[in-house]
């Protein structure tokens, strides 16, 4: 290195030491400074909660301290030093004696950087000059080569600095030691960016007034749009609502939003102010909160402190029952099945589908009911497992199914519990069980017969002839009786089981092995415990008249009495036998007629849609109509060649023409000719009723000549309970008129009034609705939860029946809501049983559920309340001579009830020991508890309600009539009839009433008559 650059490296190593001490100090200063602000940002903005402007402040007071690190560690420093005159006089100023020298660095810089000038001296002289400047660079150089410029510029002050620097972080520590919620969460405050949640000021006063809210619903649930003023903000809709919110802020604002979640982790929505209204729009997609957001011209945001629900509505499954004859049906055949199913879903049903499946076979559908958004559907089918490939143990599991028509979150399907049917294998037919029954009428025959020819004689054990003795032939006639009546008794205890003979049938053997039994059993006393010898020959008995001996008196007694009731139970089991077979071909008869009709509909379909479906149908049904024919023939003929009826019940129809008739149907429908199968169709259908008609008639004719004294009493009884009928539907008819009047007038007067009163009231239902679906019920089984579950279910018909404008129902489902809701509070107070009435509950989950409880009943009595008062009076709507009329209708009302009760006692005493017609006392009395109730709402004026009872009870005489017509000794019924839902058709009394008889029936009775009190109730629901 040479002299010059030696002088100027140190003059180089001066600046860069002091401009390093500088930028230490100055920073280190910076640093504590920052470090003391820091800890008066954090302590303030604990204190104001986080905010938009921390962050921005933070960096803003960083930003400044580092600025004046720059300032006095850099940028003044390098100006002070940016030239070598400059630092010359640093070196003079650092070390005082060398202030001479300095000067000649700056010569010795200046001289090394001057070139030569224009016209200069020779070389010779050019040479020396140099020379000279070399040497006053080395003297310069060597001046300096003992100095260091680590020495000459001193630390101290960066010391200093770096002490103050340690003192303020021992300060933020410190701080944050003594209070970390304060200093740890205010530097969290400072360093972190706020939403707009967190950094807006919390109000807890309302920044806006009353919120406006318009529920746009989706299409599905059929609900039209609705609008609530006055709101809080709270929301409750089902999902994919659009609402629309409206509010207008309380202090003046240039921008709003909503936040969203509880503390605004869900999002922003935006919102549009505009002439002093805040409005938003909302698609319900799930539950959660919001509150508004608010920036006012000058100043920090605001929110609210309490946050709106948004509370999205499960739009809940259908539910769906399913009713059939049993949850196990086994059946010898395939035959036609009565299926029931109700359904009902929130927001309205699509469709209800039968799902069926055989054995392991894929799962098979048929649309039961298509609701087209009805809310609630029910109604009956008949589903005929016959058109399925069935074999002799098959199993069919069937359900219903419910869609609903949900298009936001897709539809949901509600399935009933499952039933099966059980297609038993080949077992006896009525041949078989007749067969049965004949086996059993030649051996009580072959008894009779072997009685009759035992001889009257005085006694002993043998005859001087040797024959046997009368005590071996009555211990042999005995001991063949005894087991024939036991095959009687076991083919009766064997239809317990299978139910193949009816329980009418089924009544008459068992009466009838009953009496023969018990001549048996004193016999056998008569006869003594001796018994026959294996050897055949008699036991010897003590004495003749001994206790345990043979008593030819007391056997001799009893002869004629046991000869006269196998007489009559002989002759009655033979008619009972002819009349099964004739009832059995009427009943195939009616089958036929039936069929015909099924063929008719099925043709008429086809012929409007020529679908290959219905005629591969129709073609099963045409194949099975000839076997039935056929089968009808051969049981004809079985029939005419045994002696099972008399000749005159034999003159049967020939079934050779509709055989042929059936054929050609056959024949048609393969050559697709839909008008001449029609014509060929009802040639059948004529044929087919000639048929049914004459073997009705003889199966009517021989129970008369054969049943008479049971036919006259049921004959008189049906044409008394005919005439009931006829004079209840007349009186029904009247009552109808008189109802329609009275509807008529009340919609007169209510006419330009429903459409806002309907609105306001639905609001009601509305909220009584959320209030009820709020509740906590706990277990689904408690009554608690059964009487919340029927105040929805009322709440849910309410909306149906404003709809229909039937506010008469509407009061009545109001009432029972209230009166649910009544009991449901009795249930929690006895769920907190140390309170005293009037008390609150003690636990708050108790009073919550009462409070909760109370309001829901008020507001259920309260739009009960509401109809009442807008439905006119009676004076109102019929005037003095229909008031008048309906009096005298309650009168007549009450006379047929009287006439009713009459002929009730009546057909107790001579209807209770005919087989079948047991219970016509209890029906009979059922429909007259309908007519008083019809006659007590004739003397309020509620023609409507009089109306709907007394068609009950008709409709109750008529089923009851029809039963004592169709009664049947068994057998009788085809096995091709359908099998119906025991009780569906019992009843059709209103909701209403049928709901009274309910809730009576929870009320606790005596110990000692619940039974009885349960078993009345059961017969009043019927």
């Amino acid at each position: 290195m040479g002299e010059l650059d030696h002088i100027r490296w140190f003059l180089e190593a001066i600046r860069r030491r002091f401009l390093l001490r500088d930028l230490l100090r100055w920073g280190a200063f910076a640093g504590s400074a920052f470090l003391v602000l820091l800890v008066l940002l954090a302590v303030s903005a604990s204190r104001m909660g986080p905010a938009g402007f921390w962050l921005p402040l933070t960096l803003l007071v960083a930003g400044g301290c580092v600025v004046v690190a720059l300032f006095g560690g850099v940028w003044r420093p390098s100006r002070s030093l940016r030239g070598d005159r400059t630092t010359r006089r640093l070196v003079a100023r650092l070390r005082p004696p060398l202030g001479a020298l300095g000067g000649d660095i700056i010569s010795a810089i200046e001289l090394g950087q001057v070139p030569p000038a224009p016209g200069a001296a020779p070389a010779k002289e050019a040479e020396i000059s140099a020379t000279l400047v070399r040497a006053f660079h080395g003297r310069v150089a060597e001046a300096l080569r003992p100095l260091d410029p680590v020495q000459l510029i001193s630390m101290r002050p960066v010391v200093h600095a770096a002490a103050a620097l340690l003192a303020a972080t021992l300060l933020v520590l410190a701080s944050a030691t003594v209070a970390p919620q304060v200093i740890g969460g205010g530097l969290s405050t400072l360093f972190h960016r706020p939403n707009r949640y967190e950094g807006a000021a919390v109000s807890a006063k309302p920044i806006v007034g009353d919120v406006r809210i318009t529920y746009d619903y989706p299409a599905y649930t059929g609900l039209a749009s609705r609008t609530i003023e006055g709101s809080t903000g709270d929301i409750v809709a089902v999902k994919g609502t659009r609402v629309k919110i409206e509010t207008a802020p309380l202090h003046t604002s240039r921008h709003a939003m909503l936040l969203l979640g509880e503390a605004g982790e869900s999002g922003e929505l935006p919102a549009r102010l505009a002439k002093g209204v805040v409005t938003a729009h909302l698609l319900m997609n799930e539950s959660g909160v919001y509150r508004f957001w608010l920036q006012p011209l000058i100043g920090r945001a605001v929110r609210e402190q309490r946050s709106h629900h948004i509370e999205v509505e499960v739009d809940r499954p259908p539910r769906v029952e399913i009713h059939g004859p049993a949850d196990r049906l086994e059946l010898p055949t395939p035959r036609p099945i009565e299926i029931g199913f109700a359904a009902d879903d929130d927001y309205g049903l699509a469709n209800v589908e039968l799902v069926f499946r055989v054995d392991d076979a894929p799962e098979q559908r048929q649309l039961l009911k298509d609701a087209h958004g009805a809310r609630v559907t029910q109604g009956r089918t008949l589903w005929d497992p016959a058109r399925l490939s069935l074999s002799p143990g098959a199993r069919i599991a069937y359900h219903v199914e419910a869609r609903d028509r949900d298009e936001v979150s897709g539809a949901k399907t509600g399935i009933s519990r499952t039933l099966y049917v059980l297609i038993a294998r080949p077992d006896e037919t009525i041949d078989n069980r007749l067969e049965r029954q004949r086996e059993v009428l030649e051996r009580l025959t072959g008894d009779l017969a072997d009685r009759l020819e035992i001889p009257v004689r005085g006694g002993g054990s043998s005859n001087p002839a040797g024959e046997p003795s009368v005590q071996e032939a009555y211990l042999a006639v005995h001991e063949a009786e005894e087991a024939h009546v036991a095959l009687l008794g076991r083919l009766v205890d064997d239809d317990r089981r299978d139910g193949s003979l009816g329980k009418n049938l089924r009544a008459v053997l068992s009466g009838m092995a009953e009496r023969l039994g018990k001549l048996l059993r004193g016999e056998k006393e008569a006869l003594g415990k001796a018994g026959v010898t294996p050897g055949g020959t008699a036991a010897a008995a003590p004495s003749r008249s001994g206790r345990h001996g043979f008593s030819a008196a007391k056997v001799e007694a009893q002869r004629e009495a046991h000869i006269a009731e196998l007489e009559k139970d002989v002759l009655l089991l033979d008619d009972l036998i002819g009349r099964q077979r004739l009832e059995d071909l009427a009943a195939m008869g009616r089958e036929l007629t039936a069929a015909h009709n099924r063929l008719k509909d099925l043709l008429n379909r086809y012929a409007a849609t020529k679908d290959e479906a219905l005629r591969r149908q129709l073609e099963r049904e045409v194949r099975e109509l000839r076997a039935r024919i056929a089968e009808l023939a051969q049981k004809i003929a079985t029939l005419k060649s045994r002696n099972e009826v008399p000749d005159e019940w034999r003159n049967l129809p020939d079934t050779k023409n509709l055989a042929e008739r059936a054929k050609k149907l056959d024949d048609l429908l393969a050559e697709g000719d839909p008008a001449a199968m029609s014509k060929a169709l009802e040639q059948l259908g004529k044929d087919l009723n000639s048929l049914r008609q004459m073997l009705d008639e003889n199966a009517e004719g021989f129970g008369a000549e054969r049943f008479p004294q049971e036919n006259r009493v049921v004959a008189d009884l049906m044409k008394k309970i005919g005439d009931l009928e006829g004079d209840e539907r007349s009186l029904a008819g009247e009552t109808q008129a008189l109802s329609e009047k009275q509807e008529a007038e009340t919609d007169k007067r209510l006419r330009g009034q429903l459409g806002d009163w309907t609105r306001k009231e639905n609001e009601k239902v509305d909220r009584l609705r959320q209030k009820l679906g709020q509740l906590k019920t706990g277990d689904p089984e408690s009554a608690l939860s059964e009487e919340v579950e029927r105040a929805r279910e009322s709440t849910r018909q309410l909306k149906r029946l404003f709809a229909e404008r039937d506010l008469a129902e509407a009061k009545d489902e109001a009432d029972r809501a209230a009166a649910s809701l009544d009991r449901a509070t009795e249930h929690l107070d006895e769920d907190d049983p140390g309170r005293k009435v009037g008390e609150p509950s003690s636990s708050s989950a108790g009073g919550d559920g009462n409070r909760e409880v109370g309001e829901a009943r008020a507001l259920a009595q309260e739009i009960a309340d509401d109809v009442r008062k807008l439905l006119p009076t009676s004076e109102e709507t019929l005037t003095p001579e229909e008031r008048e009329r309906g009096r005298a209708q309650a009168q007549r009302q009450g006379a047929i009830g009287d006439r009713t009760d009459e002929i009730a006692r009546e057909a107790g005493k001579r209807l209770g020991k005919v087989p079948g017609l047991e219970r016509a006392q209890e029906d009979l009395r059922s429909a007259s508890q309908q007519m008083r109730q019809a006659a007590e709402h004739l003397r309020k004026s509620e023609a409507k309600q009089a109306s709907g009872a007394e068609n009950n009870a008709a409709e109750r005489l008529a089923k009851l009539r029809d039963a004592m017509q169709e009664r049947s000794m068994g057998g009788s019924k085809s096995q091709r009839d359908p099998v119906r839902i025991p009780g569906a058709d019992e009843s059709s009394a209103p909701r209403a009433w049928r709901q009274e008889l309910l809730d009576a029936m929870k009320e606790k009775a005596p110990e000692h008559f619940r039974d009885d009190v349960r078993r009345y109730y059961e017969e009043l629901v019927r």
